[in-house]
């Protein structure tokens, strides 16, 4: 069974993605021009966004559609969280060579 449309996986990768970039439900739902309503429906896990409200968040906060909408992979969550807090002006190229970085050194400790 796909992960996309998964209500609860939406919700929760959404909450990280806020926490992670201190953002709050208002300032998210003010800066995308969300209602707050829909927003914290969303995250409740009560309503699923549409694609373009997804692609809105995704590019808000840098991630990929699939950031949003899938279950996160155990081995890059870790990664991806330490690349979130990464000044925004850091191409994405580099984010990912951290990233890569990150994922060698705990390759090397097992």
């Amino acid at each position: 069974m796909s992960d996309l449309g998964n209500k609860e996986i939406m919700a929760k990768n959404i909450q990280r993605l806020m926490d992670s970039h201190g953002v709050s439900r208002r300032k998210l739902a003010a800066d995308l021009g969300f209602s707050y309503t829909t927003l914290s429906a969303w995250l409740q896990g009560e309503t699923y966004p549409r694609i373009d409200k997804i692609e809105m968040m995704a590019n808000y906060f840098g991630v990929s559609k699939a950031e949003l909408v899938e279950r996160p992979h155990k081995e890059n969550t870790a990664a991806t969280t330490i690349a979130a807090h990464i000044d925004d002006d850091t191409p994405e190229e580099e984010r990912q060579q951290i990233i890569n970085f990150i994922e060698n050194l705990k390759k090397a400790r097992k």
